[in-house]
């Protein structure tokens, strides 16, 4: 007989109840503090119990020490989607406690065993630090707009001597020489020279031309803000950060791709073209095992691609994408159907999703439809090799 321990997780603290899968309780809703002398105490007494499985839902990061606490003692730990919980809490009363909630999701685990999934594959396994990865580029954004911003007061003429304002020459060389006072009285061949080591690719007589631009936009602009300001000082700084962001980012691109490349999915997905390597640990760090889904519909549905239909009699309606599944997976498709269209168009005109692409345009659907459709073929072409355990062949 199979034994449920419950949680019904908050901040620092928690309400569990114990059940058998014939929903009798064995231990009433009780509420417990999240430290160690506590949980051990509880550890004690359900571990005798045979095929013992821990259950929660979801809950920002307050579910992950108890979550993290039961599988290092070796017990099935599962944790559920807060939807799906939600929506077997909606089918019965409208009551809502810690006591009832620990009830309910125990319940909710009995009445969909079947459909649930851990993730302790050897592609969740790297999820952290996918997850790591879109935080960076989150603060990363921020840090670029604080940074255009900073530009636009201390000299906007930045954008008309580099063309990539976020390129490491770009940003060594104003973080090095953040005012025009600060190098418009510099020696031409000092700076050439500068130039020369930040970028290799380039002779140093070559660059006489740009130092010369340089100069003479600095002594042309009108820029009344101090070469010792504090908005100089905040601009050195946020370059600095995003300086350190670019190298996190990179460091999380290498462990992600050294930790996949030798899986038998990395290989496979890897070669279907418009996904790199970065894109494919990436996206599988997202999705997990890919054969682990019954069908192609549930793996799109997972991503949250799929079409929200009502029917009801004769009537039937599709309306958008549910957007319940993977939205970091979602995004990397997104970009990935985007770049396969994009490149296709210019080079490979017969591959399949760029051919679906102009189909869909053909029969009048809005931009964002069709693409929503090419990421819909995709997961189909994914889903079918991964089970089918075969790389991707150009017709």
């Amino acid at each position: 007989m199979e034994h449920i321990l419950s949680f019904d997780i908050a901040k620092g603290k928690s309400v569990y109840c114990f059940i058998n899968e014939k929903k009798n309780i064995i231990i009433e809703p009780t509420s417990i503090n999240h430290n160690k002398n506590e949980f051990d105490n509880l550890f004690n007494i359900v571990h005798k119990y045979n095929n013992l499985t821990v259950v929660m839902e979801s809950t920002s990061v307050y579910h992950l020490p108890v979550e993290n606490y039961f599988r290092s003692k070796g017990i099935d730990t599962i944790v559920m989607n807060p939807k799906l919980v939600k929506q077997y809490k909606d089918t019965l009363n409208k009551s809502k406690t810690d006591k009832i909630d620990c009830f309910k999701i125990a319940r909710c685990y009995l009445g969909t065993i079947d459909n649930l999934y851990q993730k302790n594959d050897q592609y969740f396994m790297f999820n952290p630090l996918a997850r790591q990865y879109w935080s960076l580029i989150e603060g990363q954004t921020r840090l670029k707009n604080r940074y255009k911003q900073l530009i636009e007061i201390v000299f906007p003429e930045f954008n008309l001597i580099f063309n990539d304002l976020y390129s490491d020459l770009a940003l060594s060389f104003i973080h090095d020489f953040p005012h025009p006072a600060l190098f418009v009285n510099r020696r031409t061949d000092y700076l050439m020279n500068y130039l020369k080591q930040k970028n290799s690719t380039k002779r140093p007589y070559g660059l006489k031309n740009k130092v010369s631009k340089m100069k003479e936009i600095a002594s042309n602009s009108l820029c009344y803000v101090g070469f010792d300001s504090l908005q100089v000082q905040n601009l050195v700084q946020t370059i600095e950060m995003i300086q350190y962001h670019k190298q996190e980012i990179n460091k999380l691109k290498e462990q992600l791709i050294s930790s996949l490349k030798d899986t038998n999915q990395f290989k496979i997905i890897n070669s279907i073209p418009g996904f790199g390597d970065f894109s494919t640990a990436l996206f599988l760090a997202e999705v997990g095992d890919i054969t682990r889904f019954d069908n192609k519909y549930q793996f799109i549905s997972f991503i949250g691609i799929d079409s929200v239909t009502s029917q009801s009699g004769k009537s039937e309606h599709h309306g958008p994408i549910s957007k319940t599944g993977c939205k970091f997976a979602r995004t990397l498709l997104f970009n990935t159907v985007t770049s396969i269209i994009q490149v296709s168009a210019h080079f490979n005109i017969e591959n399949p999703i760029y051919l679906f692409f102009r189909k869909k345009q053909s029969e009048g659907k809005h931009h964002y439809k069709c693409i929503i459709a090419c990421e819909t073929k995709l997961c189909k072409i994914i889903y079918k090799l991964c089970v089918s355990d075969c790389l991707y062949k150009n017709k």
